[in-house]
């Protein structure tokens, strides 16, 4: 398993997202730096606890209230040897291209940005390496926020699929342990990301346990209760 550190980016800033209401979101509040720009952000990340992988939630794109493409660009720049996933309510593929002349860069298409499965398969025909193809499977409420038919047909799946619970982001509820297992028997081939919830080391083993392929990672990590040994596990 892998350890997958979250910037969540709202009106230039980094944010602290807490059960998906967006417009609650406040500037993060983080031991690791005092500053929330996402280059201090990053940096922090980086330096102290070692993270190498990053996913970036351009809020003002999925709220269609402007877009952060190009602080996301220059953090990407900045570092080439990170990986990078980046969601930015992609509903279109004219969206996607200045993204894919990145090599490090994986498009995540979340299912709560799309309006049609015609979306959706648009949306997968205009990335070339379907490695670089991320599906957010999210959840509000215990229900899927999307077109039911994508939830239905995990042969339409790419190879990795993030287990998005909205209501656990930032509430400190700890992970979606159920909706992991049930995503790993719907869709045995795919590699499954836990989204949401996760407060402590002993969080990360349970979701080495139950087979997750990667972590999100956000609150926990600006709060100080996961240190850079405990992420060494998961590299």
């Amino acid at each position: 398993m892998r350890c997958v550190a979250v910037i969540d980016l709202k009106d230039g800033l980094c944010v602290h997202a807490v059960r998906g209401e967006r417009a609650n979101y406040r500037p993060v509040r983080s031991c690791l730096t005092a500053s929330p720009a996402p280059d201090d952000i990053v940096a922090a990340l980086r330096e102290r606890l070692g993270i190498a992988a990053f996913y970036v939630a351009d809020l003002d794109a999925i709220q269609r209230r402007g877009s952060s493409r190009a602080i996301i660009e220059a953090l990407v720049a900045r570092h080439p040897d990170c990986a990078w996933w980046v969601d930015a309510g992609f509903d279109g593929a004219a969206a996607l291209e200045g993204y894919l002349a990145a090599p490090q860069v994986s498009c995540v298409i979340g299912s709560e940005s799309l309006a049609t499965l015609d979306d959706y398969a648009a949306l997968r025909a205009a990335l070339p390496d379907p490695a670089r193809a991320l599906l957010s499977l999210d959840r509000r409420l215990g229900r899927f926020i999307g077109p039911p038919s994508l939830w239905d047909r995990p042969s339409l799946w790419p190879g990795t699929v993030i287990a998005m619970n909205l209501d656990r982001v930032g509430a400190d509820a700890g992970p979606d342990l159920p909706l992991i297992a049930e995503l790993r028997v719907r869709a045995p081939a795919c590699s499954v990301v836990a989204a949401g919830g996760v407060r402590d080391a002993a969080d990360l083993r349970l979701l080495a346990e139950a087979g997750a392929s990667h972590v999100l990672l956000a609150s926990a990590l600006h709060a100080g209760r996961i240190e850079r040994e405990a992420l060494a596990i998961y590299r």
